[in-house]
């Protein structure tokens, strides 16, 4: 149409100046003359305005018929086969379109094709060669042809009904348990066994029913569930009301029995679904319960609330048996590697060097796997102060070291205070370990090593080094820990609990009770976590930066200075005592090369800041937990942060 514009304009112009002619006239009294020439303007204006009305409705389109270019036969296929055809011109105007529009009610040319359908403008803004959208009940695949600004149309309406349909109805298994339901039906009476199957699992069988879905019990504790895609969008959207009514209803009976559900789907077969659902299940264990992990075959678990922590469900029984297993896997192997995680602290240097003790004792060479990996500052401060013990009593080597060293078939490797390969010391020759031993206290996720023999994961203790000193505890045999390790572990529990201030419960003093014994210098340990007076200032420097958001969050950002994770954590533990901060978020850089942006998260116990960190690719604990992402900036960090706490936020409320 743009072209024709121009003559539009000179018709306006030519009016305008008859018109001051006829005035002319007027004002002259020559009447007869300006009525000719208004006569002459009327008769030309008439049909002029209809000739444009005509352009404005229908558009400049040659009519032609396909039959014409492409033949009858083609034509025909076209038709039959759902397929139209639309040209546009530079402008993205429609300029002709074939019939099968017009038999769906759409009357397209002169009309921008990018504001046909939503998502059609990705065909012209990126590299995209098919775009599938919908115009009112209709879906339409779009393929553009761009050397003859032509798009090829298909109504696959049908075909995508029918798609939708079996994908509604692809089979979903699922797992539903009671946390610690076991315990209760293990020490309660009988008459509250009775109260919880009535007001707790009744109801959970009839949500199930009230759903479609079909449900059958496999032990006390555990349900089998089998639905469709279409029921479990359904129940998601309801953002699995059952965990609250499950958590409500246990408070009532003054019980801590919590749900963990867990569904796996996307595959035909079953054994696959089978190991996906004991995966799911066992997250959701080791993640503390009362949520939901939800995983398609091929893709990442996604988690459902997690919105309350978990009371502890340890078993000094359980410590017994973990305690007997690991040291006959010690025994069994010609020589043992201990790996810590990037940035050791106390926790996980107080575990190696325990375990290691432990080996030595068994009579086998003990490696520690955490030579030139970088560590804590004031970690450093402490093993300086130490190093002629520490170095007598044990091996420390790299990670290169380990793997010319290591048998990977016999010798054992036990990661301690971590289960990610991607942040481990020895994440270069894990895959190659046949026998592998995880002790951590970090809740589990889908990024935790494969082909464990053993794994002791324990999300409700305070600390790796609180779980150590429990199986030396449980152990036969005389474990000598002598001063400078007993020290270190000591101070591993002291800061993993903020001095006792979190995830502390009579199993956390009773360790540090034992460590005393054993020779901890709390005079030293003291001493070690003393700080600089520039960190002091930064740290109160950061605090006084730090802005409220949505009322409950508390978040800082550093400037560009290089900032200690260890400053960060401690910046944070202070924003989460305001009154009425349920989380805090201190991002900062800590590193320049490459460029790494942090972020430290605390919650009061109220808040699950290890949800929000997992939805930007970290993690941790329920109420400590982190992040580390390279080759970004503080700024964009802190707005997804922002969106997140906002998606988290409002999840939370619907629950």
């Amino acid at each position: 149409m743009k072209k024709f514009e121009k003559w539009a304009k000179i018709f306006i112009l030519s009016a305008l100046f008859a018109a001051a002619i006829i005035l002319f006239m007027l004002f002259k009294k020559q009447w007869i003359e300006a009525i000719m020439l208004i006569v002459i303007v009327i008769l030309m204006t008439i049909p002029f305005v209809n000739l444009w009305r005509d352009l404005k409705e229908h558009g400049m389109k040659t009519e032609f018929d396909i039959s014409r270019v492409l033949g009858k036969e083609a034509k025909d296929a076209l038709s039959f086969g759902n397929i139209g055809m639309i040209t546009y011109d530079a402008d993205y105007v429609v300029t002709w379109c074939s019939p099968l529009f017009a038999e769906h009610g759409m009357d397209l040319v002169n009309k921008k094709v990018t504001s046909w359908i939503e998502n059609i403008r990705t065909l012209f803004d990126e590299e995209v060669d098919v775009v599938i959208g919908k115009y009112k009940d209709s879906v339409f695949e779009i393929t553009r042809k761009e050397d003859n600004r032509l798009l090829y149309v298909k109504d696959i309406t049908e075909f995508y009904e029918l798609r939708q349909k079996y994908i509604n109805q692809d089979v979903v298994v699922g797992l539903m348990q009671m946390d610690n339901y076991l315990e209760y039906q293990q020490y309660e009476n009988e008459e509250i066994i009775a109260n919880i199957n009535t007001h707790l699992r009744a109801p959970l069988v009839s949500w199930a029913k009230e759903n479609g879905m079909f449900i059958r019990r496999i032990r006390s504790d555990r349900f089998i569930v089998i639905l469709n895609q279409e029921i479990l969008k359904k129940v998601r959207a309801q953002n699995f009301s059952i965990l609250q009514t499950i958590r409500d209803k246990s408070m009532a009976l003054n019980t801590s029995i919590t749900l963990s559900l867990a569904f796996a789907y996307g595959t035909s077969e079953y054994p696959k679904l089978d190991d996906m659902l004991n995966e799911l299940i066992e997250l959701c264990q080791s993640r503390g319960g009362d949520q939901v992990a939800i995983r398609r075959m091929g893709e990442p678990v996604q988690y459902i609330g997690g919105n309350s922590e978990s009371g502890s469900a340890r078993s000094k029984v359980r410590a017994r048996i973990m305690s007997q297993s690991i040291q006959q896997a010690i025994l069994d192997s010609k020589a043992v590697f201990i790996a810590g995680h990037y940035m050791s602290d106390f926790d996980c240097m107080g575990a190696a060097l325990s375990i290691s003790n432990w080996a030595t004792a068994l009579n086998k060479n003990a490696y520690i796997v955490l030579k030139s990996i970088p560590r804590d500052a004031q970690l450093q401060m402490t093993m300086d102060h130490y190093s002629q013990s520490l170095n007598e009593r044990h091996i420390f080597i790299t990670p290169d070291q380990a793997m010319e060293r290591m048998n990977y078939n016999e010798d054992l490797l036990i990661l301690v205070d971590h289960a990610i390969p991607s942040i481990s010391s020895a994440s270069s020759f894990i895959e190659s370990c046949k026998r592998i031993i995880v002790i951590d206290h970090h809740r589990r996720n889908e990024f935790f090593a494969k082909n464990t023999m053993l794994s002791y994961v324990e999300s409700t203790a305070s600390s790796s080094c609180e779980l150590i000193v429990e199986l030396l505890q449980n152990i036969p045999n005389h474990i000598p820990i002598y001063e400078s390790e007993a020290t270190i572990m000591y101070l591993g529990i002291l800061v993993d609990t903020n001095r006792f201030k979190m995830h502390t419960d009579a199993r956390t003093f009773e360790a540090c009770g034992a460590l005393r014994a054993w020779g901890a210098n709390g005079q030293v340990a003291e001493k070690a976590l003393k700080e600089d007076y520039s960190h002091f200032m930064l740290k109160q420097q950061m605090i006084l930066q730090a802005k409220p958001y949505l009322n409950q969050f508390m978040i800082t950002c550093g400037d560009t200075r290089i900032i200690d994770r260890t400053i960060m954590a401690q910046v944070s533990d202070a924003l989460v005592l305001i009154k009425g901060i349920k989380a805090s978020f201190t991002i900062a850089y800590t590193s320049k090369e490459p460029i790494t942006v942090s972020v430290s998260a605390r919650g009061d116990g109220s808040t699950n800041v290890q949800k929000i960190m997992e939805k930007m690719n970290g993690g941790g604990h329920f109420s400590a937990a982190a992040l580390e992402r390279k080759n970004c900036t503080v700024s964009q960090i802190k707005e997804e942060l922002c969106d997140v706490i906002r998606e988290v936020y409002d999840e939370s409320n619907i629950a």
